[in-house]
């Protein structure tokens, strides 16, 4: 890693670009962000817990669904607790710190790749991060993926100027532990087990002699407990046992001890969740482990070719770790890191991968930073094949989009901007492509873009789905009396979502019955063939009403009556009534 102080590197258009960068993401990452879908189920347990937190006023124990609710530290509640009394009760304020943090990721991921590389590296990372499907989407979720990412890389980012200045300065690492707790008072044990394995793992395989010293463990654990010991402590006082007893069994042993087995699933996170970039990556990563680039001898058997080529990648591996290497060397470690203990935890979530984004963005730009010195490394088959299918996967999401836009009878305008940005993103990989730039910007513009219509335009068209309409009067009249859907499968976390309260999920008759049958004033969604098969001799008030689309179920024979397009568009725009309706 470089030794020397890096901003008198930076150029001062770079700090500006990078600035302007950021202003952008924030304003694209909160477009229309109070649509659904997307959405995560997740999303109920702090969206909910946190307006009960105000309407309690006990901002110390979460509650959800009637529940206390141990699963997470209090952190992140609070961030959407300030959020509403700042911009008031909405799903926006609740996705709103999720934003913020997806947007400051970008602006570190800048100074940690100007740390371990060069500033280009820092400003194509800070250009490639927000364009990751995952760190995208996940920043507009009010979950608390997204802040424990940005713990995890602000964690790292200080061990790395700990470890430049070799261990000298204790602010550095006085940081590196306040970032690790309050990563922890978000998400729990992994904001501590990512960057500290991390930090370990480069500090072993360097052969670094003292780390226990040089990381002031016994400092760095002091700081911990400040932050993390409070909360943990007043909630035993405050719930004793019932506590203690969810920490060992639900947070602790079920989640170490079940039968889930081992799979590769998280490497194909690291592929699929970040196309088109983890193409270039793979690329690179097959280059500098030696697995690409290797020639030997005509006439050569093939055991001993394959021998020779095992010694060409245990060699590259082995410079990895030389003086100079060490910032490659820390990267794949942090990748490493993610994702080992997950599959070791067998917990199958794409959204755990997150942390390891910003590696991925860093080593990819690292690719395009040394192309960029040395334009001829670009004729290379495995960076010109991957140009090749990066420009087919724009094409092709350009015209099947263009062909839905078609289908699609009486749509609203600016769902016709995705197919035009997917076919300008294609055009500009091409002509930059041809004119020797490099293809970060116009690929990071396309996606950043791209992402922000399919989820603030495209998804919420296309998914037509009647909460929003019925949340909007739930919110509107400030209605707080229980809540349920009948049969509506995920719709109960969409309507949980949009209004903060408590939906049950009904299944049965019975069930049904039981829930109107209350005293209470009480609200069910259901939809109207349901009602006029079941109900409909129950006295009920209907109070909204909406469409919602219908699974409409397409028979052998009838596929190829599905490319006329009038029949398609029939069956894409069929429909059903849902009910919003009331028992008083």
């Amino acid at each position: 890693m470089p030794s020397l102080p890096f901003f008198t590197t930076i150029k001062p258009a770079e700090k500006l670009i990078v600035c302007l960068w950021m202003v952008f993401c924030f304003l694209v990452l909160s477009y229309k962000l109070g649509e659904v879908p997307p959405y995560h189920a997740d999303e109920n347990f702090y969206v909910e817990s946190s307006l009960r937190m105000v309407e309690s006023g006990d901002y110390i124990t979460p509650v959800y669904h009637e529940k206390k609710r141990f699963a997470k530290p209090i952190l992140y509640y609070w961030m959407v607790v300030s959020s509403y009394e700042i911009f008031g009760i909405s799903l926006n304020s609740a996705r709103l710190p999720s934003v913020l943090f997806g947007a400051l990721s970008v602006g570190l991921v800048f100074l940690l790749g100007c740390r371990l590389f060069d500033s280009r590296v820092g400003l194509f990372s800070a250009f490639i991060l927000p364009s990751i499907y995952l760190h995208f989407q996940i920043s507009r979720w009010a979950t608390t993926d997204m802040a424990l990412s940005f713990f995890v890389l602000l964690a790292l980012y200080f061990f790395v100027l700990l470890f430049q200045t070799n261990f000298q300065k204790n602010i550095y690492a006085y940081l590196f532990y306040l970032s690790l707790g309050l990563g922890f008072m978000v998400k729990g044990p992994p904001a501590i087990l990512i960057p500290g394995l991390t930090a370990l793992g480069f500090l072993i395989a360097t052969k670094r002699k003292g780390w226990f010293a040089d990381l002031r463990v016994g400092q760095g654990l002091v700081i911990l407990l400040v932050i993390i010991v409070p909360w943990f402590v007043s909630m035993f006082v405050m719930h004793g046992e019932e506590f203690k007893n969810h920490i060992i069994g639900n947070e602790i042993k079920n989640r170490l001890v079940h039968d889930t087995p081992f799979s590769f699933y998280y490497v194909g996170v690291l592929f699929r969740y970040q196309l088109p970039w983890s193409l270039f990556f793979l690329f690179a990563a097959l280059k500098q482990f030696g697995f690409l680039g290797f020639s030997s001898e005509k006439g050569v058997k093939f055991r001993e070719r394959l021998k020779k080529w095992g010694e060409n990648v245990s060699r590259h591996i082995k410079l990895l770790f030389k003086e100079g290497n060490e910032s490659i060397a820390f990267c794949y470690i942090w990748i490493l890191v993610c994702i080992i203990l997950f599959t070791l935890l067998r917990v199958e979530h794409s959204r755990y991968m997150l942390p390891s984004c910003a590696a991925v963005a860093i080593l990819t730009a690292k690719l395009f930073a040394d192309i960029e010195k040395n334009p001829a490394e670009s004729g290379e088959f495995g960076f010109k094949i991957s140009i090749v299918i990066t420009f087919v996967i724009l094409l092709v999401s350009s015209l099947l989009t263009g062909i839905g836009v078609f289908i699609l009878d009486s749509i609203p305008a600016e769902l016709f901007a995705l197919p035009v940005i997917l076919f300008l993103g294609a055009l500009s990989l091409v002509l930059f492509n041809r004119i020797g730039l490099s293809l970060v910007f116009p690929v990071a513009l396309a996606l950043t873009l791209t992402m922000a219509s399919l989820s603030g335009d495209v998804l919420p068209y296309v998914s037509r789905y009647p909460m929003k309409k019925f949340a909007a009067h739930i919110n509107q009249k400030k209605i707080n009396s229980p809540f349920a859907v009948y049969k509506l499968g995920s719709h109960r976390a969409r309507l949980g979502i949009l209004t903060g309260r408590m939906v049950v999920k009904l299944h049965t008759t019975d069930e049904v019955e039981d829930f109107l049958g209350t005293s209470q004033k009480v609200y069910l969604v259901i939809k109207k063939s349901d009602w006029e098969k079941d109900f409909s001799k129950l006295d009920l008030k209907i109070i909204k009403e909406d469409q919602i689309g219908s699974k409409t179920r397409i028979k052998p024979n009838e596929i190829t009556g599905l490319f006329d397009t009038e029949k398609l568009r029939k069956v894409l725009s069929s429909t059903e009534t849902l009910y919003f309706m009331s028992n008083k």
